[in-house]
């Protein structure tokens, strides 16, 4: 096999492995200013710009500068715990220049993030620190040609410790480290085995085996001698699901709380302990406990959170506390004189037995009362007495001469009131009023006279008492009643009116019985409007690209109010409608005009968009051949097919340096160079970007 076919089977290999994550764990990107959100600098770690990219954004971050005797580093606040998470990738662009050549910069992942920093060849890794160490060392302390590539696992760091792994500059191969350019770096850790590549060649790769919980970051230094030591676009990959317990939550001896948070459909999740839950593989349960004590207690469960997709992935945990409140009782005995009540926690009760009052305590929960209430009768007598009017009663002694209630209260063995009642009646010249009304022609008797005018009349009665009573009649002929309706409606209905069916205008009279329960004249003024015709409809379709203006437009109609319907759930009550059309907006359209609340036949148009395209179903040509001939001499992604979405092409030569970049609209690749220079005949690599995804991959230049 040819050593150019070597390198792009190790640089594919390389690529497979380096992405081979799923998940961004942390990262320190953004543009035009880097975010550090999680992180935590300390030294001289700090945001800014150098010369080894176009921008002068603060997109970098910078370890150290060009000064002697300094040092710095960043760590990622969260940990990886690498008993349970086998694997990960570190992305990242590092530059070491502006100076006279100083330590370097390093990887590191360490059982605790370190808070302070040291110069000289400890590239800033402090004397205490236990973990991988990855160095990119540029200054020879000693122990073999720099620029070095190194990999050491233990406490502290030194280039010349014994069990380091490395590789030195023999014959210059790694000049390259210390450059005003970036360098592209890839650290892949899987079970053990630690590799790394620089620039899409893999220069290193040892066992180190460890399982403890560690942090990761970067340090530098300068030492004695000095150089500005930079990273930018950092990405650390893990498969590491975020679990979320939920915050800690109280409830009462036998009542139900929530626990966890929403469902995330990429986890898988495991709570325990089971006690009390109703599902322990959900994201949210339900907790159910009882507390028959007299104090709080408490009940801790743990989620364990890993990935749908990948069931050996780093599993995370997280905890939350419940707190079940008891319950509270107590028991009063009372008694009450009938009549009266007790009251407890804001109720009051005048039956005899047992009543229970539930009440919310001091702690948040309910407190039970008992009552055992007993009520002593109040002996009573009732004496109904009726007089005529002018009459008397004698009661205890007392002359009464006027109708009423009276009382004599004595007291009973219990305590109680005894109490005797007289209902006290006086029959008075007794009189009732009778209101009739007739309709004209009817009559009505009243003790044997039959009566057909209005008028009042009375007659005289004796009643069972013996007293005097009278009767008096009003007597009311009704009137006959009229009245108008109106109605409208739409053509081809029919309206009901006393049993007649009309659908066509005019005047219609009916004599009905009236709420009075005689002759009522109803007259109906009956409107009939007519039935619009469908409207008449255009629209601009069909769209060229998805996201093109949609006009929906109706020929205008006096007085008519127009209603659209279409695909997506679409509706509009405008006479034209303007909107940003996409796939899911193409289909069939259709229109009804309404006036005077008839509603017209239907009018349906169709809306279609010409171009849609999917970069997923592009294949990218494996060669061009630019020799002039007008024949394969460009790799012009937009003569291939007809886009509307927008993409960017990246192109690199087999030692991973960018020689081309094309966007939409923009000139295609002919086999130049950005500069317009002719780039060799062989094998490049290409990214291609777009809205949904990306794309890489090989071709090859011949001429």
């Amino acid at each position: 096999m040819s050593t150019n076919n070597l390198l792009l089977t190790f640089f594919v290999a390389l690529s497979i492995s380096a992405f081979s994550q799923s998940l961004i764990f942390a990262e320190l990107t953004g543009s035009p200013t880097v975010n550090t959100t999680g992180w935590n600098l300390t030294g001289a770690a700090a945001l800014g710009d150098t010369g080894g990219d176009p921008d002068t954004n603060p997109d970098e971050l910078i370890l150290t500068n060009n000064v002697g005797n300094s040092s710095g580093g960043i760590f990622y606040s969260q940990p990886i715990d690498l008993s349970t998470c086998y694997q990960w990738n570190v992305d990242f662009y590092f530059r070491i220049n502006d100076g006279s050549g100083a330590d370097g910069i390093a990887f590191c992942f360490l059982d605790v993030p370190p808070a302070g920093f040291v110069n000289g060849g400890g590239v800033g890794i402090p004397q205490t620190a236990n973990g991988i160490k990855v160095v990119f060392d540029t200054y020879d302390n000693g122990c073999g040609a720099n620029p070095e590539i190194q990999i050491y696992n233990g406490i502290g760091y030194n280039e010349c410790a014994a069990g380091i792994v490395k590789v030195n500059n023999s014959g210059g191969n790694l000049n390259f480290i210390r450059s005003n350019d970036y360098n592209h770096a890839i650290i892949n850790y899987n079970n053990g085995v630690i590799t790394v590549s620089i620039n899409g060649t893999q220069w290193l790769s040892t066992n180190y085996t460890v399982s403890f919980v560690g942090y990761m970051g970067f340090t530098a230094s300068t030492g004695g001698s000095n150089d500005r030591h930079s990273i930018k676009n950092a990405i650390i990959y893990a498969d590491i699901a975020t679990p979320n317990a939920g915050s800690d939550i109280s409830i009462c001896n036998g009542s139900s709380g929530q626990i966890g948070a929403a469902n995330n459909q990429n986890y898988l999740y495991s709570w325990s302990p089971a006690i009390g839950l109703n599902q322990t593989n959900i994201s949210n349960p339900t907790v159910t406990l009882t507390n028959t004590g007299t104090s709080n207690i408490t009940q801790n469960y743990i989620v364990t959170t890993t990935l749908l997709s990948n069931p050996t992935s780093c599993p995370a945990t997280d905890e939350v506390v419940v707190t079940v409140k008891p319950d509270a009782s107590s028991t009063i005995n009372a008694s009450v004189c009938q009549g009266g009540s007790y009251t407890v926690g804001g109720q009051a009760f005048s039956t005899a037995g047992q009543h229970q009052v539930t009440i919310q305590a001091t702690n948040g929960c309910d407190s039970t009362i008992t009552l055992n209430l007993t009520v002593n009768p109040i002996l009573s007598q009732t004496i109904n007495e009726t007089i005529c009017q002018g009459g008397s009663y004698t009661f205890f002694g007392q002359t009464l001469t006027n109708p009423g209630i009276y009382s004599q209260t004595v007291q009973s063995a219990a305590g109680c009131d005894s109490i005797v009642n007289l209902n006290l009646l006086m029959s008075p010249v007794l009189s009732s009023t009778q209101n009739i009304e007739i309709c004209p022609g009817e009559s009505y008797t009243f003790f044997g006279q039959s009566l057909t005018n209005t008028g009042n009349y009375s007659q005289s009665l004796q009643d069972v008492s013996g007293c005097d009573s009278i009767v008096y009649l009003n007597l009311t002929i009704k009137p006959t009643t009229s009245s108008t309706i109106t109605h409208e409606m739409c053509q081809g209905l029919s309206y009901n009116f006393n049993g007649q069916s009309i659908s066509t205008a005019g005047s219609y009279s009916a004599t009905l019985v009236g709420s009075n329960g005689c002759d009522s004249v109803v007259t109906l003024i009956m409107t009939i409007y007519s039935i619009p015709e469908a409207p008449s409809l255009i629209n601009n379709s069909p769209l060229e690209c998805p996201g093109d203006l949609l006009n929906l437009s109706a020929a205008p109609v006096i007085d008519g109010n127009f209603t659209w319907t279409g695909p997506n759930n679409f509706v509009s009550y405008s006479q034209d409608t303007l909107f940003s059309a996409f796939p899911i907006n193409m289909g069939i359209y259709t229109a009804t005009v309404s006036v005077n609340g008839c509603i017209s036949p239907s009018t349906s148009i169709p809306v279609e968009i010409t171009n849609i395209f999917s970069f997923e179903d592009f294949t990218f040509p494996n060669v061009i051949t630019p020799d002039g001939n007008e024949i394969n001499d460009k790799l012009d992604i937009q003569s291939y097919f007809y886009t509307c979405s927008d993409f960017e092409l990246f192109i690199y030569n087999r030692w991973g340096n960018l020689v081309f970049t094309h966007k939409f609209d923009e000139a295609p690749f002919e086999g130049k160079a950005t500069d317009g220079s002719e780039l060799s005949d062989g094998i490049y690599f290409y990214k291609l970007n777009y809205d949904e995804g990306s794309k890489s991959g090989f071709f090859h230049i011949v001429r």
